[in-house]
């Protein structure tokens, strides 16, 4: 018995040194705090534009039904259905109250957005304090976490809304988590379930959350007993439940198919899902190629056979290391839990990554990031006085940078024909990005370039439905009438209720009446 107080003491005291408020004085961490959301401010300035970008933007705020209105009855509404193959009904309610207040004027949506997402920083900042005693890793994981280019896209884009209020409630339910550690205060622990529920409802990426209450329990060194296994059922109950609701709204929309993504074999996936765990983070350490759709190609590069061995030698350094395995251990698998749902474990569409998919597990590096860092900055690690200096400027030097790329790449989120021409760079190769460049053109009155890029999307895909039918479409208005024909033929082959699905049921019988009078009168 004796022995066992003597164990819980020992825990406590490591807890404590924890979860105690690292040096930084009252002035240094509000300074600090204040300067990197300044940073935050100028990096994301020119994000504020008045500017739906023509990829969800009008499917989530032009077309839904379920915002035009602010009444109990649609509140209610709201919670009871799935919605583009989601169920995040705090997301859609926080669009009604904007659509409410501000009507399509996007400049607030955006505002909104970048509000949030300096919360983030914040809680990012108080997290890492409670995660570390060092106070080098909350400001330099709060200030990577603020600019870095990966998250551009969550924050930019109105439909990814959800990314950063399912985050806000993600990272404030780990600091209630981390306070129940310390103080064992029920109240809390319900707080933190209270927090995950709305995380839950804003997005159902948070399912991961109770892995990552495990973690905590691991860093902090809490033991496995009975406590704290009963502690965490109703967070795991929540999870399922949430989870099974998601697959059902992606079944209802017919997005968990092996037929919407490359038919890569069984042996193939273990490559890909390899491939996008380790483009995660490479991205984090050198974000170029930004692209907001990442399309998988249809053969693999030599790069993916490689990534399975790439993995396990992270795995391998990670358990090895010496000094702060703890916290290597806890940083990788924070990644690791955060992400493993998006990296094509289940088949999702053709895109096989997608950068704003980094805007909560990059958490999990971000801390691994300081502590490396703080481990030179408190000399445990044996370095000359100049190379000590070296790093230190090549920190700054990559935060300037980080705030450069991400200035840079969100200038071409101010339009949508910009950032499509962007994603056709980017994806040269993808039938599906040239028809996604194609539509933009379309709506954007430029029918000549439009038909030139569902050209090229037939040539590169010549299964894409949807392009023969908007080229057909184009030639129709331009009474190309024989062309058109022939198109509205072929996407019918491979899609036989598309007419129908676009509301054009009679197109092919218009085109056939066109190329009849135009025969007639020649």
């Amino acid at each position: 018995m004796a022995k066992s107080i003597q164990g819980k003491s020992i825990s406590k005291k490591l807890i404590d040194k924890k979860v105690s408020s690292p040096a930084l004085t009252s002035m240094q961490r509000w300074g600090s705090i204040t300067a990197i959301i300044i940073l935050t401010i100028i990096v994301f300035s020119n994000s504020i534009t008045k500017i739906f970008i023509a990829l969800d933007d009008q499917v989530y705020i032009n077309d839904n039904p379920y915002i035009k209105s602010l009444s109990w009855q649609s509140i209610k509404t709201i919670f009871a259905v799935f919605y583009n193959g989601n169920y995040h009904p705090l997301t859609t309610l926080l669009y009604a109250i904007e659509f409410k207040i501000f009507g399509y004027d996007a400049s607030a949506y955006h505002v909104i957005s970048l509000f949030i997402h300096i919360l983030n920083v914040c809680l990012v900042f108080i997290l890492l304090e409670k995660l570390s005693s060092h106070k080098v890793i909350p400001i330099l994981g709060a200030l990577l976490f603020a600019i870095h280019p990966m998250h551009v896209e969550s924050v930019v884009w109105i439909s990814e809304q959800k990314d950063v209020l399912y985050a806000f409630f993600y990272f404030a339910g780990l600091i209630t988590y981390i306070n129940y550690i310390k103080k064992n205060s029920f109240k809390k622990l319900t707080l933190t379930l209270f927090l995950f529920l709305l995380s839950l409802l804003s997005k159902s990426a948070a399912v991961t959350f109770p892995l990552i209450l495990v973690l905590c329990d691991y860093l902090f060194n809490r033991g496995w007993n009975k406590k704290v296994i009963i502690e965490k059922i109703p967070f795991f109950i929540l999870s399922l439940v949430i989870g099974i609701i998601s697959i059902m709204s992606q079944n209802a929309a017919g997005a968990i198919n092996d037929e919407t993504m490359v038919p890569y074999t069984l042996f193939e996936r273990v490559f890909v899902v390899s491939y996008a765990l380790i483009y995660y983070i490479l991205k984090f350490v050198a974000p170029y190629d930004l692209s907001v759709l990442h399309y998988a190609p249809k053969d693999l590069s030599p790069f993916f056979y490689i990534c399975p061995l790439i993995l396990l030698l992270i795995c391998y350094l990670v358990l090895k290391s010496s000094q702060i395995k703890r916290q290597l251990i806890f940083g990788f698998l924070f990644y690791l839990f955060s992400i493993i749902l998006v990296v094509q474990i289940i088949p999702v569409g053709y895109v096989l990554v997608s950068e704003r998919y980094s805007y909560v597990p990059y958490f999990g590096l971000i801390f691994i990031a300081g502590n490396l860092y703080s481990l030179i900055k408190n000399d445990k690690i044996s370095l000359s006085k100049y190379l000590k200096k070296i790093i230190n400027y090549l920190m700054a030097i990559v935060v300037l940078v980080f705030s450069f790329i991400s200035f840079q790449y969100i200038k071409k989120w101010q339009s949508s024909v910009l950032l499509f021409e962007d994603i056709v760079k980017k994806n040269p190769q993808s039938g599906y990005g040239h028809n996604a460049y194609g539509k933009v053109l379309s709506v954007n009155g430029n029918p000549d370039k439009a038909l030139e890029s569902f050209s090229r999307a037939i040539e590169l895909d010549s299964t894409i439905a949807e392009s023969y039918f908007c080229r057909a479409n184009i030639n129709f208005g331009k009474k190309n009438y024989e062309p058109a024909i022939k198109d509205y033929l072929k996407a019918g082959e491979l899609q036989p209720d598309y007419a129908e699905n676009y509301n054009n049921p009679d197109a092919r019988q218009r085109a056939s009446a066109g190329a009849l009078h135009q025969a007639v009168a020649g």
